[in-house]
């Protein structure tokens, strides 16, 4: 997947909100659940897609996700005892790690049976992912900032339980293809180098879904 895979995706959205939108039905999808990058420890993901339905069967729309994994590491340095006669224990914070990722993505979804009790279907994205982490190393005194950016991917498959005419509950399981980058300037000869990070990975997330006019 590239750049070539989002040009299409992007257009094909544009051309369907263009003849659609006038009298198509909007939605709106709320997600939260895990996401495992390669490239990086699993972490929490909260989505939010708005879009059409062109008909019972397709619908698209624009998604956003927020991808977070914090880590700390303590350490127990020491005991007081207040004159009260309580005795909390002094931490001292050695490392303290923090990533943060927001991919925008245009998205197509097909729903394989739509009068089903639990209703399938499958969707495919295509957008930018920003990554952004900040490493404090307190032991060492080392400190770092890191921006990527890059062209993403994703597939989805999931289910659908109707809560009523216009609301459901959704399961799905998602692959996101992705590797990021930042630039490092250049090395001693001259040469552009450069830093990549494999965000691709599996996801699974829980949502509710409401359709409105």
């Amino acid at each position: 997947m590239n750049s070539k895979f989002f040009i299409v995706v992007c257009v094909t959205v544009a051309t369907l909100s263009f003849l659609t939108a006038a009298n198509a039905q909007s939605y709106t999808h709320l997600k939260f659940g895990s996401f495992n990058p390669k490239g990086a420890k699993s972490g929490l993901i909260f989505g939010l897609i708005s879009g059409k339905q062109v008909d019972e069967k397709l619908d698209f729309g624009l998604s956003a996700d927020l991808f977070i994994r914090k880590f700390t590491q303590e350490s127990t340095v020491g005991d007081v005892t207040t004159p009260g006669g309580s005795n909390p224990k002094e931490v001292q914070k050695e490392i303290d790690y923090q990533m943060w990722a927001l991919p925008i993505m245009a998205q197509l979804t097909l729903h394989l049976l739509p009068d089903a009790v639990v209703q399938p279907y499958i969707s495919i994205a295509g957008g930018y992912e920003i990554v952004f982490s900040k490493e404090a190393n307190y032991e060492t005194g080392d400190k770092d900032n890191r921006f990527y950016g890059g062209f993403g991917w994703q597939l989805i498959a999931g289910g659908a339980y109707p809560l009523g005419t216009s609301s459901a509950i959704t399961g799905e399981i998602l692959y996101n293809g992705a590797t990021v980058k930042r630039s490092k300037g250049k090395d001693d000869l001259g040469f552009p180098i450069h830093e990549e990070l494999d965000f691709s990975g599996f996801g699974f997330r829980l949502g509710l879904r409401f359709d409105w006019l």
